[in-house]
C-alpha cells in the first residue's frame, strides 16, 4: 500500500456523540481523489466496513501503534474488479451441546451483553487471538451477531449457538 496523499477521518468524535460514522466514511470515500489514501482514526478496526469496501475493490492496511487507537488506511485499487460476494463456506456441523461437551473445562468466558455496539465483536475476536490450542470461547451474547458470523468464517472458526431467552444467546467458538 502506496499511503499517498492521505486524508484524515477521525471518527472518534462521532461515535462519543453516539452516532454512526457509517455514512460520514462513505461520504469521504466517494470524495477521495484517485492517488489519495482514506485514514480512518478510530478506537477499534472496523471489520464489517473492511470487509464490505474490500468486495468494492478497496485495498486496506490496519495500524495498532497505540493500544486505544487503530489507524486504518484505506486506498481504491486501480483497474480492480469488484469481488464476485462468494457463499460462505459450508462449516461444520456440531451441535451447541457436543460442543459443551468437547471443550468442557477448556472454554474460555466472556460476557459481552454489557457492551454498546460494536465492541461486542471487537472483544471477541481480540479474545480469539489468545486462545491457546485446544480452548474454545465461551460468549454471552444479546443476540446472535449477524456481523460477526461471517468473519469468523474468514478466520476459519466454528461456532455453535444457542437461544436461552430474549437478550440472552450463547456462543461457542473454536478452531
Amino acid at each position: 500500500m502506496k499511503k499517498e496523499n492521505i486524508i484524515t477521518l477521525d471518527v472518534r468524535p462521532i461515535l462519543a456523540s453516539g452516532t454512526d460514522p457509517f455514512v460520514t466514511i462513505m461520504s469521504a470515500l466517494d470524495k477521495l481523489p484517485a492517488g489519495h489514501t482514506l485514514e480512518i482514526v478510530n478506537s477499534f478496526e472496523p471489520i464489517p466496513l473492511l470487509n464490505k469496501l474490500k468486495k468494492e475493490g478497496y485495498d486496506y492496511e490496519t495500524d495498532r501503534s497505540d493500544i486505544s487507537v487503530v489507524h486504518t488506511f484505506i486506498e481504491k485499487l486501480e483497474n480492480q474488479s469488484v469481488e464476485e460476494i462468494k457463499p460462505a463456506p459450508i462449516r461444520k456441523s456440531m451441535s451447541f451441546e457436543e460442543c459443551e461437551s468437547k471443550f468442557k473445562g477448556c472454554m474460555v468466558e466472556l460476557d459481552v451483553r454489557h457492551l454498546e455496539m460494536p465492541m461486542p465483536m471487537v472483544t471477541i475476536l481480540e479474545s480469539l487471538e489468545t486462545l491457546k490450542e485446544g480452548e474454545a470461547l465461551f460468549v454471552h451474547h444479546q443476540r446472535l451477531p449477524q456481523f460477526l458470523l461471517p468473519e469468523l468464517e474468514n478466520r476459519r472458526y466454528i461456532w455453535a449457538s444457542k437461544v436461552v431467552d430474549e437478550g440472552n444467546t450463547k456462543l461457542i467458538i473454536f478452531k
